[in-house]
């Protein structure tokens, strides 16, 4: 009776557990919850949420969600329909996505570490400044700030609230064909681009062009590859 009991009791744990913990079906509604302390800012890519898509590997999208980048941790992740609970996405096998701003709609694709001129540690989303063209890539980083934490000058009655840093850095596909970081600088372009620096300066004093923005730079790597 005893080892019944106990048959019973752990097929019942075990049930309960697969039922807390979705499977990977590729299907948006399946994810787990992301849960966040109080602190300024937020994890995310934009502070609204907007419609989106995942992209499968066959160029299909997923069906349209309230979606958005989670940048600290590197997750897409998405809202229940009629709810504020945020879901991480299971999905692996996603190449990419898209979110629809009100501004313009965002596309990012999921880049290998070793595409990197100087190798990175994790594959994760990158932004492409305008498809089709893989030319430039922005990378989004969060960072936690946390007043309390380690090394901070602080103590146990300090009541600042830990913060959420953006950065943003930006890569071109140099003569190797790996990217290469870069500023939004002519002379940083230019030590990136040496192996044809004559033609580069050229093509910037022709164009009058300052380089300022991920479309200056864009339009400045597509000439470089054409060279």
């Amino acid at each position: 009776m005893k080892t019944t009991l106990s048959i019973i009791l752990t097929v019942l744990t075990v049930t309960t557990l697969l039922g807390q913990n979705p499977t990977n079906s590729g299907n948006l509604a399946d994810g787990f919850k992301i849960m966040r302390s109080e602190s300024k800012g937020t994890p995310f890519l934009t502070e609204d949420w907007h419609v989106g898509y995942g992209i499968l590997p066959d160029g299909k999208t997923t069906r349209p969600q309230q979606m958005n980048y989670d940048v600290h941790g590197n997750n897409l992740v998405y809202k229940i329909a009629g709810s504020d609970q945020v879901l991480k996405l299971l999905d692996n096998s996603l190449t990419g996505f898209i979110i629809k701003s009100k501004e313009k709609d965002l596309l990012f694709a999921k880049i290998g570490g070793e595409e990197f001129e100087k190798q990175k540690d994790e594959t994760k989303y990158y932004q492409i400044v305008q498809a089709p063209s893989r030319a430039v890539l922005i990378e989004y980083v969060k960072e936690l700030e946390d007043p309390n934490a380690s090394g901070w000058t602080s103590s146990q009655s300090n009541t600042l609230a830990s913060e959420y840093k953006m950065k943003t850095d930006y890569y071109v596909l140099n003569k190797n064909g790996k990217y290469e970081d870069v500023k939004l600088k002519n002379r940083s372009v230019l030590k990136v681009f040496k192996d044809k620096k004559k033609k580069i300066e050229a093509y910037l004093e022709s164009n009058g062009l300052e380089i300022e923005t991920p479309e200056d730079l864009l339009q400045v790597s597509e000439y470089y590859q054409t060279l």
